[in-house]
């Protein structure tokens, strides 16, 4: 069936195939008229949603919220105008629920590119964030970032009793504008709303006990039916109470209910507060929370206000003020020392690209997705030099910074801090074989300032950046391969063709602002030469000690224990947190104390004197190492925001305990080659000599 009508110069079109009205403006006055509005609420009787170009609004006939003068003057004459019917069915005569003008708030804070939903816990709770009825639709032009209550009564149940459905919701939001409670009850549900106190805090004892009384009565009267519960994100609060239910009813520890919602919900309970509420409260071990994961806006601000969700008053959210965290300056790369480099400063885009990353390496948590070392340490609590025995090559540690780069395509090549911050770099990667550029490709790099001396005394610092690892080429998981085959893919598919480009004039060294090589690796006997002035004096940067990566493991991302890292006794260093007070003993003169702090623990683990040099780096990272016994400040960490975690430190103060000399670690090394040769073992490919430093023809 097919309706064709003209309104004032304007034809609308609908059939039940085509639900889309589409229509030509012919005159912008005439669209304002009250016989335009009386025709349009004909048509659509209830709301509709309007796009032109490249602005939408939602609209009500039900309350005359239709397009008006000054909305039409944007519109170019003769643009298409698309509307989309919104039935009674969608919007529900709710008097607390969403209308157009609640939905104008916006989306809920950091919500976006929050992962919408996890799997069943414990064949009885389903974590998910709050959904958003189809009002929000237009804030949302990207289909796949939707998520709607018919979302969540479609997924699949996953490890839940055959033949479960969900049957309770219980919504812990202080408000009612994102979806109505109809878009629940109408598939059977009982819905039931427990605005928490929220503003920071977990929930209280009274809120928790009332969470499971509510479950245990579901329960007794539908034993194998699913409770679907969410609060904005579906994260912290709601991991909370699911897991004091599996530790108050279950009789489980809380570390592992903790880990159990982790399991389930990718990332878990990512505020310590929380956690160190479940532990007090329940009797549990000490333990750290998640990293904060990278849609977090306010992910380095443990300041920052309440998120959107937690609204001091239940009406609806109207007044409600958005959270705002602390002005940071920009993030630079390499401290603002190679021009050229952009930070990507929209966090749409930002957002994309860090989960492009976090994709491509097979990452299931959040935060930098790059592989992170162990140090090599022979403490009585963990000796895993033994590691170094079954085929490894080694390289030099450079004093750079990392970085992970990914090149998306001609002129959108980026790279990634390990704060996950995203710049743009000029610089180019031709196909070997096409004419084109390379794409879809993520490499594991460094990147160094070195420092030459010219013949008349002066100095020339020259950018680096060095690959010495690939994840993905071209969309293929090269990470999977082994390292030596990683190296080659490196040469051969990505310096190679530079190269080459280079001779034939269609690449200028000087149009870019660093060069770009591949970071060598030998095999372990080499570690001796390593530490020779021959190496030491034709490398234009300091080198703080050796990396040694396995021949035949794949690509790891995150903490990996077998890529291993050695730093003389006298560079080993720990990032701190410093915080400065000032401090008054009875009878003696104040005087100023550098506390020190690590990741998840509220009380500093060292001190150290601070002396007015120390004043500027007051609640900023700093690197030290242990000379004398004391800590000593060596140099502020511009490119992390976060100090290193309980294990890591102490994982570094092991070795400073139980430190491996560098002749110790030479003979160690020269010994495993012996053995390799003795026995013959075969080697496939890669560089079997000696560590020469080739300098870049300039």
């Amino acid at each position: 069936m097919r309706r064709s009508d003209a309104i004032c110069g304007v034809r609308v079109e609908a059939s039940k195939e085509r639900p889309l009205l589409e229509c030509t403006l012919k005159s912008k006055m005439h669209v304002a008229t009250l016989e335009w509005k009386t025709h349009l609420a004909a048509l659509f009787p209830s709301v509709c949603l309007v796009r032109y170009g490249a602005s939408s609004s939602v609209i009500s006939t039900l309350d005359d919220q239709l397009i008006g003068a000054a909305d039409l003057a944007a519109i170019p004459s003769a643009s298409e105008v698309v509307f989309t019917t919104m039935d009674d069915d969608d919007l529900f005569s709710d008097p607390s629920g969403p209308t157009p003008r609640k939905a104008e708030q916006g989306l809920p804070d950091r919500w976006l590119y929050c992962p919408p939903m996890g799997k069943v816990i414990a064949k009885t709770f389903l974590p998910f964030k709050t959904p958003l009825c189809r009002l929000y639709d237009y804030q949302i032009p990207d289909h796949k970032y939707r998520f709607n209550a018919e979302d969540v009564f479609s997924t699949k149940l996953e490890g839940a009793h055959p033949g479960a459905k969900i049957g309770l919701w219980i919504d812990l939001t202080k408000t009612s504008r994102y979806y109505s409670k109809k878009e629940v009850q109408r598939h059977g549900c009982k819905y039931v709303k427990m605005p928490l106190a929220g503003h920071g805090m977990s929930p209280t004892e009274e809120e928790t006990s009332r969470f499971i009384e509510e479950v245990r009565n579901f329960l007794d009267e539908n034993p194998n039916d699913i409770i679907a519960v969410h609060c904005t994100h579906g994260f912290n609060r709601t991991g909370f109470l699911i897991a004091a239910y599996l530790v108050e009813v279950m009789d489980t520890s809380v570390d592992y209910a903790v880990m159990e919602f982790a399991k389930h919900r990718h990332g878990g309970i990512y505020k310590q507060d929380y956690i160190n509420d479940l532990v007090e409260r329940l009797d549990g071990e000490p333990m750290e929370a998640a990293p904060r994961p990278s849609w977090d806006s306010n992910s380095h601000s443990e300041l920052a206000v309440a998120s959107f969700d937690n609204e001091c008053n239940t009406n609806d959210g109207n007044s409600a003020e958005r959270s705002q965290s602390p002005a940071k300056d920009e993030p630079k790369f390499m401290d603002g020392l190679v021009p050229g480099v952009t930070f990507v400063s929209d966090p749409t885009m930002r957002s994309i690209l860090q989960n492009k990353i976090k994709e491509m390496c097979n990452y299931g948590r959040d935060g930098f997705p790059g592989s992170q070392p162990v140090s090599l340490e022979r403490s009585p609590e963990n000796n895993n030099t033994k590691l170094l025995e079954e085929g490894y090559m080694v390289s030099w540690k450079a004093d750079g910074m990392r970085y992970l780069v990914l090149i998306h395509g001609e002129g959108e090549v980026f790279a990634f801090d390990r704060d996950n911050n995203v710049f743009q770099l000029p610089i180019s990667f031709p196909h070997r074989k096409e004419d084109r550029h390379v794409c879809e490709t993520l490499c594991d790099c460094e990147m160094i300032i070195d420092k030459n001396t010219l013949p008349d005394g002066t100095t020339e610092t020259r950018p680096r950046l060095l690959i010495y690892d690939v994840i993905q080429y071209e969309g293929q998981e090269v990470g999977k391969c082994d390292f030596e085959r990683r190296l080659e893919c490196i040469q051969r598919e990505l310096i190679g063709p530079r190269i080459e480009a280079m001779k034939s004039g269609k690449l200028r060294r000087e149009d870019e602002p660093m060069s770009v090589r591949r970071k060598d690796f030998w095999d372990i006997g080499a570690v001796p030469k390593f530490f020779e002035p021959k190496f030491t004096s034709t490398v234009g940067h300091e080198i703080d000690g050796l990396i040694f990566q396995p021949k035949k493991k794949p690509y790891l991302s995150g903490r990996c224990d077998f890529v291993l890292k050695w730093k003389p006794p006298s560079h080993n260093s720990v990032d701190f947190k410093l915080q400065i007070r000032k401090v008054t003993k009875e009878g003696e003169l104040p005087q100023h104390i550098g506390y020190l702090y690590v990741q998840h623990r509220t009380e500093p683990i060292a001190e150290m004197k601070a002396t007015r040099s120390l004043l500027p780096y007051d609640n900023k990272i700093i690197e030290c190492n242990y000379k004398d016994g004391k800590w000593c400040f060596m140099r502020e960490r511009t490119d992390k925001s976060l100090p290193n975690s309980f294990n890591t430190a102490n994982a570094v103060w092991n070795t400073m305990m139980h430190p491996i000399h560098q002749q110790d670690l030479a003979n160690y090394c020269q010994k495993i080659s012996e053995m390799e040769k003795r026995f013959a073992h075969k080697r496939q490919g890669g560089q079997n000599g000696h560590p020469e430093v080739k300098r870049e023809r300039r």
